[in-house]
């Protein structure tokens, strides 16, 4: 039992990602090429839970991991890439704006800026879970927009507010976790002339990339 609880503990307290996110070596257009492009593929995944209902839902929350990336490279990049991504669907698919704005997106945003400051696997989760928690909070409750489906009403009421709560961490540490994986197997992928992994004694290494 005690072993159990202190591998959970070690769990929590472990950076999400071991290494400094490295050095982008990329020049302020390419910055701006790949914001666009990231911004572009977060409004098609995004605009998917208008076009295909169902499984368009399961399609747009994947809107998370393109702005993840742009503030991954940049947290300044990220604001920009997301705030494109909002006139994107105003034009594209405005029915998903909203979600978009308060949910998928903010939370991609506030992962990847957790990634380059925070790292503690606790402290990334906590703090996106908090900010998808206020996104959705704004949409049932200020909006009484029923983000989460005709299960949870948008009357303020603290049994639907708790829910919302578990639901945010829950579905924040999933993203998170599904985030670090995909940038570890991006930066594995990517040639060193492009993106440098710095490990914490300063020296450049990819190994500890590919654990």
């Amino acid at each position: 039992m005690k072993k159990g609880r202190s591998k959970a503990i070690r769990y929590w307290r472990n950076s999400l990602y071991e290494t400094k996110l490295g050095l982008w070596e990329l020049s302020p257009a390419m910055k701006l090429i790949l914001t666009a492009v990231l911004s572009l593929i977060a409004a098609i995944f995004q605009s998917a839970g208008g076009y295909m209902p169902g499984i368009g839902f399961f399609v747009s929350a994947m809107a998370t991991l393109p702005l993840f990336l742009a503030t991954v490279v940049s947290v300044r990049q990220g604001f920009l890439s997301y705030l494109v991504t909002i006139l994107l669907l105003l034009v594209i698919q405005p029915s998903e704006l909203l979600i978009f704005t308060f949910t998928t997106g903010l939370l991609g945003w506030a992962i990847g800026f957790c990634f380059r400051k925070l790292k503690i696997r606790f402290l990334v989760v906590s703090l996106a879970g908090a900010t998808l928690f206020m996104g959705i909070f704004t949409l049932l409750f200020i909006f009484h927009f029923p983000v989460l489906g005709p299960g949870v009403g948008t009357s303020f009421q603290f049994g639907p507010l708790l829910l919302v709560a578990i639901f945010s961490f829950l579905y924040a540490w999933m993203a998170a976790e599904a985030c670090s994986f995909v940038l570890k197997r991006l930066l594995c992928a990517l040639p060193e002339k492009v993106i440098k992994s710095v490990s914490t004694d300063g020296s450049v290494s990819r190994k500890h990339v590919e654990k």
